[in-house]
């Protein structure tokens, strides 16, 4: 159920004939996934055209599918030797089958400690070349053995994660084991309890239909048969039964139970242990399944009436909770109040979130009716289990207990909660729409209305996940603008405060203080993290990079909440769009490209945002081919629900379109992005300044009023912030629309608050600007130093693919541009360069003059330089920035002289 796509797409990877070697195919995916049905599946439908090779249990093992390709009328398994195959030999077999046509080799469980069947598909997988040949393996997500570590990376793989099944899935296969549509809270049940593992629903539909315990147990080759329970003494049937109603076999508490002498049960009990037929001692205490592990040809469901005295019992021993659990689990109405208790207290005790769950769900099951506080804990608890590894699912029991809260004080808790477990399944505009129902509640009203210290806490979440959607951003801005300031001091009021400036700034509005990180408390929940990232995204704004970068650091070096922390995926994505802000292209890129590998194997579809931010760093970098390629793996999403990264989609397209020489594509683009950046509400000139490449290209068009139009209205919008970025924006996009000396007079003054300011890059587009202008303007002599430090800057930060054009104008004004290495150190000239690396080598200003012939101020000035071009603030980063790229000193110190 629910793998047919994968299966195709496995029967596609097989090769032709003349092909060659496919990469592997991995298959993973947690415990009862069905990886292995899948590979069995797999290799039956490709057994009639094609061969295949199956990796034995015992090691260095191989077995032919008989009559695969072979035509023989009884297929079959057969071993291609009488022991294990030496690597050669299996070589050997494979390059003998591949003359008939593709074969496939197979490892289920390639994880477990079979080294010599690891070894031997290492070595058919070096000699394959040219032969048609797909190895296929599964594994568990757990730590790789050294020998499956050293397979997978001499090799190209394709991994695949099985997960579990959607609702609708699990939906059918209730409908196929029971004959009708299940109701929906059977539904919801089932996969809260399974979490969607095929195994688990069908262990789950064994216990609702109470088929399971007659053959699940009868696996065990070494237990007795039916028959044979069937012989057995009366006195030994019952210790039998109630051996499997305890979980374990201990005379007092089996004599208790069935009210039968001591001395008659231990006898019974000999009797059985001869025989080879009693369950092991404590293996169902929390195990997934009431009937693992019950013997054969016994019906656990006519053991029903022991269950709650067996219970009691094992509690009023001081069993563990979840060995009392294991009982009560087999319960299905008529709860009394201690079972609740006790499986409420099971769920606190295990390690296992979907043992907890299961526990904690039955209690709801049986209890109803009973005390409303008592179930209103364990609903609250469910939730939070849920929340961990079932959010979707912990939404329904949230709602259910915040329809029904009678306290304020909980109702503000519960909606926070319910924000918490929405925020990161995308679904914050739901969040937003319940915290401001909470919150318009008005005294003297038959609804529950919250404190007003409470308040500030709330209006917080709901700015910050409202502000997530495009279909709330709008009403959210308006509630902003019609709300009041709050004037105390609280952690809740902070946060508030927060979240009206990360709206205000992207709102194009000034923020004359910003928050700060003290406005965040310490990174842990959703909201939380949405906090943190806010006061980045206003640090960042108002120009205060250090704060932004330590808010970002601060939440990725927090421990992760789950395998792939949605929260992380943000975080990476904010950080790479602010050290592109900063202009350190390399590291952004860095960033980008974990957001995306993250993204990526989070959802089984695109992984938009961080494709978007991930293509926008590219094309600053210059790489416009990769930029290209990985737009098109964004495809025909929905990129309007995207408020935050639409208009950067379009950027990167223009980038795109305008090295492609499209330059009428571009420019509809870069207009396009614009009008994304408007009707989102998000209207910042300083998110994405298009405006100023528009003005550009609309100049190469021969189009210069419309230029001059585009480049005004950019100014207006910019001319509300009060930043060293917002004035030099503002001072650029006067003198791009100023003919003459007056407006180089306003490039200059943009130069000069640009470079006042974390933006290289605009720095570097503005001193292009300039040089430009005077170089047009006849003064090339002029024109040279500003063409060189554009080139210099934009080299320094990791954009040198894109400083072609810098280049060309800088060789038109009778500059020499140097050859370029890729390195951010092509931006420093040689002496710069030697200065640095004695630097880096530990030589202070002193000794590096004395070692080059130079002053000491001299030294100073070249160090000054290199900080500027390379974006550092002194020695410690420089070495940072350098030692990544290669760049060492020589411990002699060789003098340039």
């Amino acid at each position: 159920m629910g793998r047919s796509t994968l299966l195709s797409a496995l029967i596609r990877r097989i090769p032709g004939t003349d092909s060659g070697a496919s990469p592997g195919v991995l298959l993973t995916g947690p415990v009862g996934v069905g990886r292995s049905a899948l590979l069995h599946a797999f290799c039956d439908l490709v057994g009639p055209w094609a061969s295949v090779l199956r990796a034995g249990a015992q090691d260095g093992t191989w077995y032919d599918a008989v009559g695969a390709v072979h035509g023989a009328a009884d297929r079959g398994r057969s071993p291609l030797g009488e022991a294990s195959l030496t690597s050669h030999q299996l070589l050997e077999s494979v390059t003998e089958m591949c003359r008939r046509g593709p074969v496939v080799l197979a490892m289920d469980d390639a994880h477990l400690p079979r080294p010599r069947s690891l070894r031997a598909l290492d070595y058919v997988l070096r000699r394959s070349v040219g032969l048609p040949l797909l190895p296929v393996i599964t594994v568990p997500p757990v730590t790789e053995p050294p020998a499956l570590a050293a397979l997978l990376t001499h090799h190209p793989w394709s991994a695949r994660e099985l997960h579990p099944l959607t609702a609708d899935e699990i939906s059918e296969v209730l409908f196929r084991k029971l004959g009708h549509e299940p109701s929906t809270a059977l539904l919801r049940r089932c996969a809260e309890q399974s979490e969607g593992i095929p195994a688990a629903v069908h262990a789950f539909v064994h216990r609702y239909t109470g088929t399971g315990g007659a053959t699940d147990g009868a696996a065990g080759g070494d237990r007795a048969t039916p028959q044979d329970l069937g012989q057995l003494p009366s006195s030994a049937s019952a210790v039998l039964s109630a051996v499997a109603v305890l979980g374990c076999s201990e005379p007092e508490l089996v004599s208790e139970l069935i009210r039968m002498p001591l001395p008659t049960v231990r006898r019974a009990l000999d009797h059985l242990a001869e025989r080879r037929i009693l369950p092991l001692d404590g293996a169902r205490a929390g195990s997934r399944d009431p009937d693992d592990d019950m013997p054969a040809g016994l019906s656990s469901d006519d053991l029903i009436p022991l269950y709650a005295r067996a219970a009691r019992l094992l509690e009023d021993a001081g069993r563990p909770p979840t060995q009392v659990a294991q009982a009560l689990l087999r319960i299905r109405f008529g709860a009394a109040p201690w079972m609740l208790e006790a499986l409420y207290s099971a769920a606190l005790a295990t390690d296992s979130p979907r043992a907890a769950v299961r526990y904690l769900s039955h209690a709801l099951d049986i209890g109803a009716g009973e005390n409303t506080r008592t179930l209103r804990r364990i609903r609250g608890l469910l939730a939070d289990t849920l929340g961990t590894v079932a959010p979707d699912l912990a939404v329904h029991h949230l709602s259910m207990l915040i329809a029904s809260s009678t306290d304020g004080h909980e109702l503000a808790e519960l909606a926070l909660r319910y924000t918490d477990t929405l925020v990161p399944l995308g679904r914050g505009d739901e969040a937003a729409r319940l915290l401001a129902d909470v919150l318009d509640r008005r005294p003297g009203s038959s609804q529950v209305v919250v404190p007003q210290e409470c308040r500030a806490a709330l209006e917080s979440a709901l700015l910050l996940s409202g502000a997530l959607e495009p279909g709330t951003v709008r009403w959210v801005k308006e509630r902003l603008r019609t709300s009041s300031e709050p004037c105390d001091d609280s952690p809740g009021t902070r946060r508030l405060r927060l979240a009206r400036a990360a709206l205000s700034v992207l709102s194009g509005r000034p923020v004359p203080e910003h928050p700060g990180l003290n406005a965040v408390g310490t990174p842990g929940t959703p909201l939380d993290d949405l906090s943190m990232i806010a006061a980045a995204v206003v640090a960042n704004l108002a120009d205060d990079n250090t704060t932004a970068l330590a808010a970002l650091d601060r939440l990725l070096g927090n421990p992760l909440r789950g395998e792939l922390d949605p929260s992380r995926i943000q975080a990476f994505t904010v950080r790479a769009l602010v050290l592109s802000a900063t202009g350190d292209l390399p590291a952004a890129e860095r960033d980008s490209r974990q957001a995306l590998e993250l993204e990526r194997r989070r959802d089984d579809g695109p992984a938009v945002t961080s494709a978007v931010v991930f293509a926008y760093v590219l094309a600053q970098r210059g790489s416009i081919a990769a930029a290209a390629a990985v737009l098109s793996e964004v495809g025909s999403a929905d990129l309007r629900r995207l408020s935050h990264v639409h208009p950067l989609y379009w950027w990167a397209t223009a980038a795109v379109r305008r090295e492609h020489g499209d330059l009428a594509g571009a420019l509809v683009a870069l207009r396009a992005g614009g009008r994304a950046l408007g009707p989102q509400g998000a209207e910042s000139p300083l998110v994405l300044p298009w405006w100023l490449e528009t003005a550009n290209l609309l100049t190469e068009l021969d189009r210069p009023a419309e230029a001059r139009q585009v480049a005004a209205q950019g100014a207006a919008l910019v001319g509300r912030c009060d930043t060293p970025r917002g004035a030099g924006l503002q001072l650029l996009a006067r003198g791009l629309a100023t003919a003459g000396r007056a407006g180089h007079r306003l490039l200059d003054e943009a130069c000069g608050r640009l470079a006042e300011s974390p933006a290289r890059l605009l720095r570097a587009r503005a001193e292009y600007a300039l040089g430009s202008a005077l170089l047009d303007a006849g003064d090339p002599l002029a024109a040279r130093p500003r063409l060189r430090t554009a080139l210099d800057l934009t080299i320094g930060c990791g954009a040198g693919n894109a400083a072609t054009h810098i280049r060309v104008r800088l060789a038109e004004a009778g500059g020499r541009p140097r050859q370029l290495s890729g390195r951010p150190d092509d931006a420093l000239t040689a002496r710069e360069r030697r200065v640095a690396a004695l630097a880096m080598a530990g030589r202070s200003n002193r000794e590096i003059a004395e070692t080059l012939y130079i002053t000491r101020r001299t030294v100073e000035l070249h160090l000054t330089h290199a900080y500027q071009k390379l974006g550092v603030s002194g020695r410690e980063d420089l070495v940072g920035v350098l030692r990544a790229t290669g760049m060492w000193a020589s411990p002699s110190g060789g003098g340039e002289r």
